[in-house]
């Protein structure tokens, strides 16, 4: 699809998205919605449900045909920096380099507009997070320890992150939360 021809409109959520713009790859999909929906947490050996994360409290997977081949260049067009609307200040694409690569690095995009009277601040040149990091970067980013910009020059094998796959006392914990979630509704 020729994005420069139609102008693309960014979704509105009120969390950053996680834009599905590769559809050649089914598997890789459903991989890193399960990556997305992995407990992680930043410290190991706990046990204790509430030291663990999920990115998808953070973010919102969108799979529409729409942004299929969406480029960074089009994202940055659609919000331009200054006057946009939007409820948040990054978004992320899921693209075939994600897809192609086990830690699935999603590509992560700075749309941030500066405040009225703050400091201009230059927005950072796309860069990659691995699925599994994306949590610890949305949970910084929400209560502004670290703003998403910051983690541009991470190298994130510095960063240990510690999974509770399937079978863990914490995996289960949250799959029953998420049951009774969807009992409730």
């Amino acid at each position: 699809m020729n994005h420069d021809r139609r102008p693309i409109r960014l979704p509105r959520t009120d969390a950053a998205p996680v834009l599905r713009t590769d559809f050649t790859d089914l598997g890789g999909w459903a991989r890193l919605l399960r990556a997305l929906e992995t407990p992680v947490a930043f410290e190991e050996g706990s046990q204790d449900v509430c030291d663990y994360d999920r990115a998808l409290s953070y973010v919102i997977p969108i799979d529409k045909e729409k942004y299929r081949d969406l480029l960074p260049e089009t994202v940055l067009a659609a919000a331009p920096d200054a006057g946009h609307d939007l409820p948040y200040d990054h978004l992320y694409l899921a693209d075939a380099e994600t897809f192609g690569s086990d830690d699935l690095p999603l590509l992560g995009i700075d749309i941030h507009v500066d405040e009225a009277g703050d400091e201009p601040w230059p927005r950072v040149k796309p860069f990659r997070v691995p699925a599994l990091h994306v949590a610890s970067v949305e949970i910084n980013d929400s209560i502004a320890n670290l703003f998403f910009r910051e983690f541009h020059d991470s190298d994130w094998a510095d960063f240990e992150v510690h999974v509770a796959g399937p079978g863990t006392a914490v995996y289960e914990e949250f799959r029953q939360m998420d049951q009774e979630d969807v009992d409730d509704n």
